[in-house]
Formats: C-alpha cells, structure tokens, sequence
C-alpha cells in the first residue's frame, strides 16, 4: 500500500489526512498528483514542509506534506499531515 513515492521518499498519511483522503473520496495517487502537477500555496511553511495546490475547475486541492522519519521502514518518509479541498471565489 505504501509503495507510492515522491522525490524517492515513501509518502505515508497520518490517520487525520487518511480520513480527510477518505472523505474526498481520493487515494495516495492523488496526492502524488496534487504534489507532482500542483504549484506552491501562497503561505510560508517552516522548512522540511511542503504545502501545494491544484485547481481543478471552481475547486482547489491542497496537500500538507513534511519530511520525517519512518521507525518500521527505517528510512525518511513524507507524511502526508493534511488533504483539503476549498471552492475560489
């Protein structure tokens, strides 16, 4: 299941971003999507964090990811910390 990668490292959802992915109805794939396809959110994050955005008609996807370290795969991850979806104005 976790075999999807972005920048050659694993991308893990945390149990919040899960349920937020599962309420859009959106799988891993689309987050590799949104993260590859997507272009950086206006807002600054701290560094080792990546937000990014994707418009898709009048609704913007966006993708909270942040670099850290995976004790049962024993390697660095992007845990995927927040999936949402708002309408433009």
């Amino acid at each position: 299941m976790f075999t999807i990668k972005y920048g050659g490292l694993r991308l893990i959802p945390t149990i919040s971003a899960m349920r937020e992915l599962m309420q859009e109805g959106k799988t891993l794939y689309s987050v590799l999507t949104i993260l590859e396809e997507g272009c950086n959110a206006p807002r600054r994050r701290k560094e080792g964090t990546i937000e990014k955005w994707l418009n898709k008609g009048n609704k913007t996807y966006n993708v909270v990811v942040v670099k850290d370290f995976n004790y049962d795969f024993n390697e660095d991850v992007w845990l995927i910390i927040h999936f949402g979806k708002f309408t433009r104005k």
